[in-house]
């Protein structure tokens, strides 16, 4: 979560409206809202300019000291630029906002939270709500639901989470099977329809997550605490309960209004690290460890089913920022994504589409998470490029199904081009959104898909919980009021969602970029990640940064562009470089502005080692399977929660 104390602002304009005097006329409309820019600032000669860090913005902006803030050289500024000037070459603006040194803890956070629109602050509006919210659960709210502490649920989360939002019990059937109880906090029993609260969350849309941070749709109030599954305390809960066969087919479904006290707050490690049977944990209580292993084998179970019906399973490299108590970056580590991960993607993805297939039999409005087939030309692309390692896939997008690119996947499991393959699948992939009308969610290869359980960080979540409340209690009048206006509230949350993974992308980026600065002149291993005609992109594995390799520092030729082949071919030796190719490589220049790394060559016999000649055969090796768990496990769902 954001760190309490003063905050800066999100640093937007809030217009003032004048009404007009009676007689006077229509009010005068308010002015276009004017350009702004966020850069960095530096003193050029005896003038000061502005470098934008927009890669797409050429030329530096002339600042006007006059009348703006100050500021000094290397500061990260926001700027206006002056009426009938564009952010370009001439323009001139003003600073109308000083974010710090570059090189201070959180800098890059304001940076980015300002490129992208990102408010740190709460309205005042939705602050007082805030403050008269109860300081506890009633023991009359509480007498209403039903309990559901046996089988003892437990939250499994992150190192580093702060919002527990969602809990899992599990138990085996007398006749076979198992129970499975996936508990969501309540957030709909605090925030109403039409509230400041409402407002302000829809606004957002989306939680953001950054290394150090959180930028939530909620108040810290609601979203750490009364809505935080907490150990050892009374929370309101949205359940589903499912009773499942030997082989996960579901026999049986409830909802339920409840309340749960969660038997123990735990990490992805701890568990997987219990169920391995590699360490004893003293955080994880003895008595919810046989739930632990039902839960495991019912993963199990569950995965194989989906695997089964074709749903795509990624394992791409994520790095994780390691940070200092005071948020000063101390490294990057790349973990695999272990059983309790999987365990509570495949948990939340069936809750998910329980959900959407209980709205959808019911009738009336709802909000879908559907993810379309994919590009038929990016189909064709990695169709052709497959090929060229002797793997197949269908050319014919429209006969494609989820299973053929699963397939595609595990064939080329342990190779070397695993990972070029994965990306490039996701690639071809639409993105995931959100919308009314039921289309299936393609990657999942499911009928039906929505997204229930994470209301305190989704918006479209929160009005699930709403149609479903609604749809339980047959409150037809009040599920056709919440459909009012659905299709526009799926297309803005998918957008936020869209700015959302933009930012965290950007800064990520930044922060690995940071990293590696200190580094220049080092040699790293790579691999090729993306072929232009004017070099190849390529990551480094130990960090997953990715710089550019520029052609002219392949070789003292010319090389041809082959799209289809995705390669770089030397005119006069033939020497090719492919997508998958692993290079030793030189970290030349780091141009953290622009989030910018350029690469050459090392000069080593091995440098070439990973370049065919004609008619040669690609490297063969193992990557490295870690965790991407999040948006690529579900095509677009979030991280591990489906």
């Amino acid at each position: 979560m954001p760190r309490s104390g003063s905050r800066p602002s999100d640093g937007r304009r809030r217009r003032k409206i004048v009404a007009a005097r009676p007689g006077s006329g229509p009010a005068a409309s308010p002015p276009p809202p004017r350009e702004r820019v966020v850069g960095v600032l530096r003193r050029h000669g005896g003038r000061w300019v502005v470098d934008p860090f927009d890669r797409g913005a050429k030329s530096p902006i002339h600042v006007d000291r006059d009348g703006g803030m100050e500021g000094q050289d290397q500061d990260a500024v926001v700027v206006e630029v002056v009426p009938g000037a564009r952010a370009g070459r001439g323009a001139r603006a003003r600073v109308v906002e000083v974010l710090g040194q570059m090189e201070r803890p959180g800098v890059d956070v304001l940076v980015v939270s300002r490129r992208h629109g990102l408010a740190l602050e709460f309205p005042d509006t939705a602050l007082h709500e805030v403050r008269r919210l109860p300081a506890a659960i009633s023991q009359r709210e509480i007498s209403r639901r039903e309990r559901f502490d046996d089988p003892a649920p437990v939250t499994i989360d992150g190192e580093t989470a702060r919002d527990f939002d969602d809990a899992v019990a599990v138990e085996e059937l007398a006749q076979g099977g198992v129970r499975l109880f996936v508990h969501i906090a309540d957030v709909g029993h605090f925030v109403r329809p039409g509230t400041a609260l409402d407002h302000e969350a829809r606004r957002r849309g989306t939680s953001v997550y950054f290394p150090d941070r959180v930028v939530p749709m909620f108040p810290e109030r609601l979203s750490n605490d009364l809505c935080s599954l907490r150990p050892g305390e009374d929370r309101l809960v949205q359940s589903v309960i499912l009773d499942l066969d030997r082989n996960g087919v579901v026999q049986r479904v409830r909802f339920a209004d409840g309340v749960i006290r969660s038997a123990a707050r735990l990490t992805y490690s701890q568990v997987s690290a219990v169920l391995d049977g590699r360490e004893r944990w003293e955080a994880v209580p003895e008595s919810v460890i046989p739930m632990l292993r039902i839960a495991d084998r019912l993963r199990g179970v569950l995965e194989t089913r989906h695997r089964a019906r074709g749903s795509l399973d990624f394992d791409l490299p994520e790095p994780r920022i390691l940070l200092d108590v005071e948020g000063a970056m101390t490294g990057i580590a790349i973990e695999p994504r272990n059983h309790a991960h999987r365990m509570i993607e495949e948990f939340m993805i069936l809750a998910n589409e329980t959900v959407a297939g209980h709205l959808a039999a019911t009738g009336g409005p709802s909000l879908y998470r559907i993810h379309e087939r994919p590009d038929p030309v990016k189909i064709e692309i990695l169709s052709s490029f497959a090929s060229g390692f002797g793997l197949n896939l269908p050319r014919d997008s429209e006969a494609l199904r989820p299973r053929d690119l699963q397939r595609l996947l595990d064939s080329a499991q342990g190779r070397a081009e695993y990972s070029v393959l994965a990306q490039m699948t996701l690639r071809s992939m639409k993105q995931a959104r959100y919308a009314p009308e039921n289309a299936g969610h393609f990657g999942l290869a499911a009928p039906v898909y929505t997204h229930f359980t994470s209301p305190i960080r989704r918006y479209p979540d929160l009005l699930v919980h709403r149609l479903l409340r609604a749809a339980r209690g047959g409150n037809v009048e009040t599920r056709e009021r919440l459909g009012d206006g659905i299709e526009d509230l799926g297309e803005s949350c998918s957008k936020l969602e869209r700015e959302a993974e933009a930012a965290e992308r950007e800064l990520l980026d930044w922060k690995k970029i940071a990293y590696v600065r200190a580094r220049a002149g080092e040699t790293f291993e790579g691999v090729v990640m993306g072929v232009a005609r004017f070099g190849l992109f390529v990551q480094l594995a130990e960090n997953l940064v990715e710089g550019l390799l520029h052609v002219a520092q392949l070789g003292d030729e010319r090389f041809e562009f082959h799209e289809g082949r995705q390669e770089l071919r030397g005119a006069r030796s033939g020497r090719a470089y492919r997508l998958g190719d692993r290079l030793r490589v030189v970290l030349d220049r780091v141009d953290w502005i622009l989030r910018r790394v350029d690469l050459s060559l090392a000069k080593t016999p091995g440098a070439r080692s990973a370049a065919r000649d004609a008619g040669g055969e690609p490297p063969r090796g193992s990557t490295r399977r870690m965790d991407t768990s999040g948006r690529g496990r579900s095509v677009g769902g979030r991280r591990t929660r489906g």
